[in-house]
């Protein structure tokens, strides 16, 4: 069960707007941005972090969402939510499976991919990202792609603790898609 009940944005017209925003860029306010409606002006702030991270970056897609699912591992929600834009992106299921295993990746995913997958995985424990690591992305991606990545990747953890902390529950048009979860 959810911790914390979503503030009601009716009369709150700083929360109100910050809704509106977030359904203009996603279309919909999701359960995890509604569980921090109780701090407004901190939701307006980390939604525009996600935005930035979602649609601002010069990651490509396919990095994108491997990198985000990399560190869902293990989470039904956040895993559920991006499932559908790996997809979109071109990832397919078996790369999925693959990374969602913990085991050796797909032969499909590319080395950058691979870099990529590897320095989440280490960010997301507490930012430990090998020397070695660090060289492989270096190699594959430009200093404002690697930086684009650690904003993405401190997000991620980010929204990922707070579903975790707030048990955040997954919206029931969302069909659950973890295997581990």
């Amino acid at each position: 069960m959810q911790r914390i009940k979503p503030m009601n944005p009716e009369g709150n017209q700083q929360l109100a707007a910050t809704y509106r925003r977030i359904t203009e860029t996603r279309g919909y306010v999701s359960n995890i941005l509604m569980s921090l409606s109780h701090a407004p002006a901190g939701l307006d702030a980390f939604a525009k972090y996600g935005e930035y991270v979602r649609y601002g970056t010069e990651l490509p897609g396919r990095v994108r969402e491997l990198s985000v699912l990399a560190i869902a591992v293990g989470n039904q929600y956040a895993w559920s939510h991006h499932h559908p834009p790996a997809l979109k992106a071109g990832v397919t299921q078996q790369e999925l499976d693959s990374l969602e295993s913990g085991g050796a990746l797909s032969d499909t995913i590319s080395t950058s991919e691979k870099a990529a997958i590897r320095y989440a995985r280490e960010f997301g424990q507490g930012g430990k990202v090998t020397d070695e690591t660090f060289a492989e992305v270096k190699r594959h991606f430009s200093e404002r792609q690697i930086t684009d990545l650690t904003l993405l990747c401190g997000y991620f953890m980010a929204l990922g603790s707070t579903i975790n902390a707030l048990r955040v529950e997954l919206e029931p048009n969302f069909a659950p898609k973890a295997k581990r979860a």
